[in-house]
């Protein structure tokens, strides 16, 4: 998914598949080295209000921050960002921010209207409306110093019926791409919780499906 995210071809990845397969913790590690990607691509030295370059977020606000903030914490540098605000402000080395916060939020979906990003992350997915996805995604239009931020966005999901499915799978446009998240890519998960799963699962096929992919 990481050198998908960085072709220049693919503008979107949708990062989905079986629970446990360190999803969350990879759109958190990929925003913050996109932040730092861009500090150092257009020369942003530490500012007194630092330039929004990105969001995150989930459907439910409570959500985001009982979850993929708390997953922030755990795998970031400390030393390396600060939050502030509500909802969470992501300030990266006092040069550039992250929005975060829910879809459920009509003030945060409101900014979409005016905001410029570079990027996105959307986790959980599967749960969000897809009219509030295409407001996010006409945000693409960032710039600094002059130069033109090309627009990347990362979705993570379990397995749902969504839009995710048609956009990603069935019907994707070649920007799109989809790549299977599997819970063995997770090295932080032991080999008891694949078996948990398994024996939540009631066919064979699902089993494996879970284990290795369809």
């Amino acid at each position: 998914a990481w050198d998908a995210l960085a072709r220049g071809d693919i503008k979107e990845v949708l990062y989905g598949g079986a629970k446990g397969g360190g999803k969350s913790v990879f759109g958190c590690m990929w925003c913050f080295a996109k932040a730092l990607e861009i500090i150092n691509e257009c020369q942003i030295a530490p500012r007194k209000h630092p330039i929004p370059v990105g969001f995150m977020g989930r459907k439910r606000g409570v959500d985001f921050t009982n979850t993929t903030l708390e997953t922030w914490k755990r795998f970031i540098p400390v030393n390396m960002y600060e939050i502030k605000s509500k909802p969470a402000e992501i300030i990266i080395a006092r040069r550039v921010k992250i929005l975060t916060g829910g879809l459920d939020n009509s003030e945060v979906i409101n900014k979409f209207n005016s905001a410029e990003y570079a990027f996105f992350f959307l986790d959980q997915a599967e749960e969000i409306d897809v009219q509030k996805v295409g407001e996010l995604r006409a945000t693409f239009r960032l710039i600094i110093n002059g130069q033109k931020i090309p627009g990347k966005g990362l979705f993570t999901a379990n397995p749902a019926p969504s839009f995710l499915k048609d956009e990603f799978i069935l019907n994707p446009t070649p920007d799109r791409l989809f790549i299977q998240a599997l819970p063995t890519d997770n090295h932080h998960l032991g080999p008891e919780y694949i078996e948990v799963l398994k024996d939540s699962i009631t066919s064979h096929r699902q089993s494996r499906w879970y284990e290795e992919g369809p």
